[in-house]
């Protein structure tokens, strides 16, 4: 009976530890710059967030660019338990990633994850990529957005200073392997894939990159300069390679010979700058069950993991059950698993909710653009649908301009009803919300191509192919950007096109 007892409450014991291991609260932490929301303790998260903050200013001070706001506050999610983590990365292994989104990026991690690779350096490199975006129009050419992200994320921080130019540890092994030629470097191959090349690349990128900033032969040759005019030239279209040979001066094979020498040599230290001190507050408030669901729900429609969406509003508590936000994205997916009849029975729960939020008037768009999408697949065409479509779409707009998935989806009815002008200027009002996002760019860029409007396209399509991360799109893009090539070298020189 005593060793029954004994059992019971170990039981007990071990239940309630287990419970209050997964069970960690999620909280919201705002700073200046930074949206993080997490389940880590608030002690570590706090000093992400401070470390995310001191980096920013590092890069601002690096760079020269100016230390303004934010258009929207970058957001990060980082998990504590690799399990939960795992649900929205596919694996366990990675330290983290990174998503675009046309609401803006995306950063997820995870805490504790050994390797060389860490989260930290994820988001060091991907909020580079996203500062250069956001602070002017330039398109930089590959090899220069990667090489860069990699030089500043491999920089040293510390109290009041940090430290550029260290070798990436993550990239040793394949700078070891050996790097790839100039001509690779600076003329990627949009078509090849793989973490392998991937990888090598951004190695290939950070040690040309290195070697134009701190090698010798760019204290000789004033490379410094060089790469001001080089860039500007980019811009103005060209190609990298034969732009490069002629500004720096050097030969492919000649460059091959240099870097390969300027990686032996392993003098590969960089400068330190010294950094101001930033004040700033962090706000943080805990969020409760039904706004976590709610969260963790929306992320994984976000990666398009939607039994996992599901899963997680089939955890929203009862008394909650009213919420606008999570009946209309619950009906959203049920309506995507052609589940019908339960989605038009959360369809009517709505109803009867006089106050939609953005939210809600958005996740029902998306519903009646579903079911516009499946009547179009046995060749009919619902107005309802459209109507339906447009009217919520318009309404997550008014309750929030800067509900810019809301303009997507209007601009998705219109395309799939034929209405090609309409659907552009609707591209273009969310282009004048955020000139810098790859999702809008991307999409004018292929809609504009469509069209035939092929200098029109070109300025879309040159940053959605510098700027992209997505195998499919950036192939989509360069091949795009050689048909316009094409178009353009037998014009006349004289441009008709123009936005009606």
């Amino acid at each position: 009976m005593k060793s029954r007892v004994y059992c019971l409450i170990s039981f007990l014991l071990l239940s309630v530890l287990t419970v209050s291991a997964y069970a960690r609260d999620w909280r919201e932490y705002k700073s200046t710059n930074f949206t993080v929301y997490s389940d880590v303790s608030s002690k570590k998260t706090e000093a992400l967030l401070r470390e995310l903050e001191k980096f920013r200013s590092a890069s601002l001070m690096v760079t020269g660019m100016e230390d303004r706001p934010e258009n929207s506050r970058l957001r990060v999610y980082h998990f504590n338990k690799s399990r939960e983590f795992e649900k929205f990365s596919g694996k366990r292994s990675i330290a983290g990633f990174y998503i675009n989104t046309i609401d803006g990026p995306l950063i997820f991690s995870q805490e504790n994850k050994r390797g060389i690779l860490n989260g930290q350096a994820i988001m060091f490199h991907e909020y580079v990529h996203h500062l250069m975006r956001e602070r002017g129009s330039m398109r930089y050419p590959r090899w220069y957005s990667e090489g860069f992200a990699e030089l500043l994320a491999s920089a040293t921080i510390d109290q009041d200073s940090i430290t550029i130019g260290n070798v990436p540890e993550w990239r040793a092994y394949s700078l070891e392997e050996g790097t790839l030629k100039a001509r690779e470097i600076l003329q990627p191959n949009y078509n090849r894939k793989g973490w392998k090349h991937a990888n090598q690349y951004y190695a290939s990128a950070w040690l040309l990159l290195h070697y134009l900033f701190f090698s010798e032969d760019a204290r000789k040759n004033a490379y410094h300069e060089k790469t001001k005019n080089y860039l500007a030239d980019i811009n103005n279209g060209g190609d990298p390679l034969d732009l490069f040979t002629q500004h720096y001066d050097i030969r492919e094979e000649d460059l091959d010979i240099a870097l390969t020498r300027h990686l032996k040599e392993r003098r590969l230290s960089g400068y330190k700058v010294n950094l101001t001190k930033n004040v700033f507050k962090i706000e943080k408030r805990k969020l409760n069950h039904n706004e976590k669901s709610l969260l963790l729900a929306e992320r994984a429609v976000d990666l398009e993991r939607y039994d996992q969406a599901l899963s997680y509003l089939n955890k929203v508590k009862k008394d909650a059950a009213k919420l606008p936000g999570v009946i209309a994205l619950k009906a959203n997916l049920l309506m995507h698993n052609q589940q019908e009849t339960a989605a038009q029975a959360l369809l009517q729960e709505l109803s009867e909710i006089s106050d939609l939020n953005h939210t809600a008037a958005t996740n029902l768009s998306v519903y009646h653009l579903y079911s516009l999408h499946d009547t179009l697949e046995s060749r009919q065409w619902d107005e309802g649908s459209y109507t339906k479509t447009v009217h919520y779409a318009d309404m997550a707009i008014a309750l929030n301009p800067a509900s810019l998935s809301a303009y997507q989806y209007k601009w998705m009815a219109q395309q799939y009803k034929g209405e090609s002008v309409a659907a552009l200027k609707t591209m273009m009002a969310a282009y004048q919300k955020n000139p810098n996002s790859i999702e809008i760019n991307s999409a004018i860029g292929f809609h504009l191509a469509k069209l035939k409007k092929p200098k029109l396209a070109k300025p879309f399509l040159e940053k959605t192919l510098a700027w992209s991360h997505n195998h499919k799109v950036r192939s989509r893009a360069k091949k795009l950007l050689d048909w316009v090539a094409k178009e353009t070298s037998t014009d006349s020189g004289v441009s008709s096109e123009q936005i009606s």
